[in-house]
């Protein structure tokens, strides 16, 4: 686990499999969404997949998070 994530209060406040869940959910879609780029011929400017992955990934995550 990150730094960035052992400081997190909510995160912490998660039971163990949660946090699993939670880390899994963010690894496996960051590499999926790499590979669908990759796949698809690298046509979109990588800043762009970057921009629009992470504020999909952000907001599954920071929802999760509030309403534990």
């Amino acid at each position: 686990m990150s730094k960035s994530w052992g400081r997190s209060v909510q995160f912490n406040q998660l039971k163990d499999y949660e946090k699993r869940i939670l880390l899994n959910y963010v690894t496996q879609t960051g590499l999926t969404i790499y590979q669908s780029w990759t796949t698809n011929g690298r046509v979109q400017p990588i800043e762009e997949v970057i921009s629009t992955a992470q504020k999909l990934m952000r907001g599954g995550v920071d929802n999760y998070l509030t309403h534990k």
